[in-house]
């Protein structure tokens, strides 16, 4: 059994894939070195060893195990009556099963198969096994992962799934194993909720530390959380949890870490606040949108929008959930909520006709952002996104759907792709940054440059002056 889960991960077939792959070498090593497993536990709970001892009639002793060759192994007390009787043909004799319960490993070993009905034949079996991915963490890889595997592969006939994805291990942000008796132990809905210290203070009280432990538990929740655990809600835990990601071996939790993506939230809410503001109640979304006919700062944030989907679908499909939710995140941070909803700001300063056109293409690529940067968060961020994208939901037809759950996955629109509005919009953002940089070195507020030696920068900014109209404190 252990060769076969061995062949499933190492052979060049790899039947089975682990993510990180690193962990294959934890594999083999296991595998080549196994040993004999005593499945049994002196448990209160577990599923009943299914073995039991026969005491015959004229047996001189009489306890359990006095013979070894006195046990059957059956389904169920009926079939092991009925192979004692086989077995001791014509003598009397009485059953007593094992008290002794099944290891939790070997319980849980079965899992993939039990789920599905087996051993019977059912529909749900040839359906779903094996199944796509398993999700777990690393620690366990042998004590589940490998069980299951050779059990699978034993009892059903092959590998319960076909890939692997191991999580690394939540640790304090010192990079401690979280300990009662340290008072390190992170309760997730007490960072969904937020806990003040005498809370902190108060679980322990009602645990079981001696009063030793009970003193330094304490003095650890008063030097991590001195003002106690800040509400931060479902979305910014999930969040920092996935971008931890990228550390594949532990995870260092730092809970302002967490608020800080809690604070997010709050950039997300005031973008879709604006962004309402513009749009109106009787905005109609458009069918469809030629980038050609966009300004210049539309035709760079649809760009970047379909460059960020490339890189979260290419990121997820490779299990680098952390470059996924960082390519998210940087796009709705520095892209469209930094520069594009700045630089479409004087399209609607005033009532002026002149810029009618560029205000309805402003509003058009707005909601376009909105409708599929909301959907490409949404399996970092479910609660949040599913309430911003409702409010979104009125300026949609009778034939859109119901939640953003339900929603297809955005996907590369090739037409929005253009690497030379790219190009150009970094000269521009750059410029924009040195000059900020220059006037706070400075400290003017009149700041006069020329570019005289570098005409296609001139040309560039002087046909993005609304861009430029941003920064008040500078004239060109």
């Amino acid at each position: 059994m252990a060769m076969k889960g061995l062949a499933a991960v190492m052979d060049e077939e790899k039947e089975i894939e682990i993510i990180p792959r690193q962990y294959a070498a934890d594999w083999k090593r296991w595998l080549e070195n196994i040993h004999d497993w005593c499945v049994s536990r002196q448990l209160w709970w577990g599923h009943r060893v299914p073995a039991w001892y026969v005491t015959l009639e004229d047996d001189e002793l009489k306890e359990i195990n006095s013979y070894k060759d006195h046990w059957v192994i059956a389904r169920n007390e009926d079939d092991a009556q009925e192979e004692a009787s086989r077995l001791y043909n014509g003598k009397k004799f009485h059953l007593s099963q094992d008290p002794d319960v099944l290891d939790t490993w070997f319980s849980s070993g079965l899992f993939p198969l039990a789920v599905l009905g087996w051993p019977d034949d059912t529909e749900d079996l040839k359906a779903f096994y094996p199944t796509s991915v398993l999700e777990t963490g690393h620690d366990i890889l042998f004590f589940w992962v490998a069980r299951m595997v050779m059990l699978g592969m034993e009892l059903g006939g092959d590998v319960p799934f076909r890939k692997v994805y191991l999580h690394p291990m939540i640790r304090d942000a010192h990079g401690r194993k979280m300990s009662k008796s340290l008072g390190n132990v992170i309760d997730p809905l007490e960072v969904i909720n937020g806990i003040s210290l005498e809370g902190l203070h108060k679980r322990l009280e009602e645990g079981n530390l001696d009063p030793k432990e009970l003193t330094v538990a304490k003095e650890g929740q008063v030097k991590d959380f001195p003002n106690g655990i800040p509400e931060c809600g479902a979305d910014a835990l999930c969040f920092a949890l996935i971008s931890y990601t990228a550390q594949s071996d532990k995870i260092n939790l730092d809970i302002q870490r967490v608020v800080g993506y809690r604070q997010w939230c709050n950039k997300l809410w005031n973008a879709i606040r604006f962004s309402m503001s513009k749009l109106g109640d009787d905005y109609i979304p458009p069918t469809n949108v030629n980038p050609d006919d966009l300004p210049f700062s539309c035709q760079w944030i649809l760009s970047l929008l379909n460059r960020a989907i490339f890189k979260t679908i290419a990121a997820l499909e490779s299990y680098k959930f952390s470059d996924a939710a960082s390519t998210v995140y940087s796009w709705w941070q520095y892209q469209l909520c930094d520069v594009f909803i700045e630089a479409i700001k004087p399209f609607f300063a005033g009532s002026d006709p002149k810029f009618e056109t560029a205000r309805r293409f402003a509003r058009d690529t707005l909601w376009l952002c909105l409708d599929n940067g909301l959907q490409l968060l949404h399996p970092f961020m479910p609660y949040i996104t599913e309430e911003l994208w409702q409010r979104l939901s009125s300026s949609r037809d009778q034939t859109a759907m119901e939640s953003i759950m339900i929603c297809k996955y955005p996907s590369i629109v090739e037409c929005w792709k253009n690497e030379r509005v790219e190009y150009e919009m970094d000269l521009v953002d750059s410029t924009v940054k040195s000059l900020r940089s220059l006037a706070n070195e400075r400290r003017e507020r009149n700041l006069l440059l020329y570019f005289a030696e570098i005409m296609h920068l001139q040309r560039l900014l002087a046909a993005m002056n609304l861009k430029l109209l941003l920064l008040p404190i500078y004239h060109l």
